[in-house]
């Protein structure tokens, strides 16, 4: 609902014209001349507005921006009193997943394209007046445009606007202008908006010309003579320590499987390799990589050795376990942590039964539990003890992540493999028939990760 806060009485007033126009009945109800009443809801002559409508904006001065002829001009604000006035405004740039991963992941070829985006909204800002005509040039004391992305998930992660209702993603641009003068500060928040949003599609119209520019609109203002005004249907403002108002996230089903209230496990993925193969960096990147995308991520690592210390030492809880606790835990109010000794190591697909709380799980190691995994090679042979990379490939490998030099070797050593199984079987041998899995870049994280949300994805 739009409310209003008046600061002065409640009194009848017209639009300020003499001539009484006759306005659409979709926009004012049957009748003829309109009759506004300031804090109230607008009535055509005299009758009460359909209340299927809800509540109207209140004109307090007219139409202050037309004169006595009708002739527009810039209103006089000499005799206002000066106060802190603060405005916030919104818009999104709707496009496809995959370009709103490119921005996230820093590969448009323009540059920054987030960054840039909120340059241009505060120098926007600040030349509103150069742009609207009968904008007042101000001061501005505040300037400051936050750009979220558009979760394509029920619960958002943290930083990211909801989901949309169409499921579509982007990024929510929120401009924030102060002044403490004569006059508000509307318009300059909504072209900060607005210029923003112009700039995101500019940086990333070259890979989708088919983004979209919507819901431009004021959320809050405060200050001068009207008062406050927030529009009730905005959802969350993020920002504004003016404003009082905080973001919180949907508490709405996952879409994903292993969602939060599901029940149900999370799609893992190993990434498996021998040592110094490159595991450790990759899945680092590959897990910072999904969660900018909005995606719940969980980990499991295989030690390998026997023992380990959770929390560092001195620690309560450290000093707990040294004391001869077998099972400890650790809880804080946002996350907690529990460790037990066992006289068997715990097979991974039981542990995975505990994570219902994510959308995937990336596991390190356990070449052999039989996971959907990504071999990882570095150079294709494990230094340390000469153990082959290329036999790690099995049914359960869904891509190979390594250099253009090792897929040509994998490829050549997979075609020999099979030609010779073919003549010792004696049968006939096509090239063709070989397969294996995808190669991807084992330097280019960012094609690894949407390799495994696509994976995951499929998974559900």
């Amino acid at each position: 609902m739009t409310t209003h806060t008046p600061d002065k009485p409640e009194r009848p007033r017209t639009l300020g014209r003499e001539v009484h126009e006759r306005y659409p009945a979709s926009v004012v109800g049957e009748g003829g001349g309109l009759t506004l009443v300031e804090g109230g809801d607008p009535t055509s002559n005299g009758a009460a507005a359909s209340p299927d409508r809800g509540a109207r904006d209140a004109y307090r001065d007219g139409l202050t921006h037309v004169d006595e002829r009708g002739d527009v001009r810039m209103v006089d604000v000499g005799g206002k009193q000066v106060t802190q006035r603060l405005a916030i405004a919104e818009g999104t740039v709707l496009m496809h997943p995959e370009t709103q991963a490119m921005v996230l992941e820093d590969r448009a070829k323009k540059g920054d394209v987030l960054a840039c985006a909120r340059v241009a909204g505060i120098m926007a800002a600040k030349r509103a007046s150069e742009l609207i005509p009968m904008c007042h040039p101000l001061n501005l004391t505040k300037a400051k445009v936050d750009i979220e992305p558009v979760s394509s998930s029920d619960v958002a992660a943290p930083g990211w606007a909801p989901a949309r209702a169409d499921r579509r993603v982007g990024f929510r641009v929120l401009a924030t202008c102060g002044v403490t003068g004569v006059t508000g500060i509307e318009m300059e928040a909504l072209t900060a908006a607005s210029t923003a949003c112009l700039t995101i599609y500019d940086m990333c119209k070259a890979v989708d010309r088919g983004m979209e520019i919507v819901d431009v609109r004021l959320l809050h203002k405060e200050g001068g003579r009207s008062g406050l005004w927030e529009r009730g249907d905005a959802g969350p403002i993020r920002d504004a320590a003016e404003s009082g108002a905080a973001r919180t996230a949907a508490e709405r089903p996952s879409p994903l499987p292993g969602g939060p209230r599901t029940g149900a496990p999370a799609t893992a993925v190993a990434f498996v390799g021998y040592q110094n193969a490159g595991k450790t960096t990759l899945v680092e990147k590959v897990i910072s990589r999904l969660t900018q995308r909005g995606v719940r991520v969980g980990s499991i690592k295989h030690h390998g050795h026997k023992g380990f210390d959770i929390d560092q030492p001195g620690k309560d809880s450290w000093r707990h376990a040294q004391a001869g606790s077998r099972h400890v835990g650790l809880i804080s109010p946002d996350m907690y942590a529990e460790y037990a000794r066992t006289t068997d190591e715990v097979p991974v697909l039981d542990m995975i039964t505990r994570y219902t709380d994510v959308d995937t799980v990336i596991v390190e190691g356990y070449k052999a539990a039989g996971l959907p995994s990504i071999v990882v090679a570095r150079s294709g042979i494990d230094r340390m003890r000469g153990r082959d990379s290329f036999e790690l490939i099995d049914e359960d490998t869904i891509a190979v992540a390594c250099n253009d030099v090792v897929a040509r070797d994998f490829n050549n050593r997979a075609v020999k493999r099979a030609r010779a199984m073919a003549e010792e079987a004696g049968l006939p041998f096509d090239e063709s028939d070989v397969r294996l899995p995808p190669f991807l870049d084992i330097n280019d994280s960012a094609a690894i990760a949407s390799f495994v949300y696509d994976y995951v994805q499929k998974a559900r």
